[in-house]
């Protein structure tokens, strides 16, 4: 079972976007959550500081730290155009 934890960061941005976002996003992790092969759905990162995944939810993004083989740390939450920056 993998787990997903919110950096204090990522909470407040995850809080400032509309509520049917965020509902997206919650949806999204909670499928996750149960998924075998978790990173078939993640995106690898490379050269973008601690952040090691990413995970596409329509146009807004997740940035995932991978802790141990089934634990993320959520780094960031915002739209595409915002969260590479």
């Amino acid at each position: 079972m993998n787990a997903f934890i919110f950096t204090k960061f990522a909470e407040k941005k995850f809080y400032s976007l509309s509520p049917d976002v965020q509902q997206k996003i919650l949806g999204k992790l909670q499928s996750l959550k149960k998924h075998d092969h978790i990173f078939s759905v993640l995106k690898h990162l490379i050269d973008f500081g601690e952040a090691t995944h990413r995970l596409r939810i329509g146009q807004y993004r997740v940035i995932l730290s991978c802790q141990k083989k089934s634990v993320f740390l959520i780094l960031d939450v915002g739209h595409r155009k915002d969260i590479y920056q």
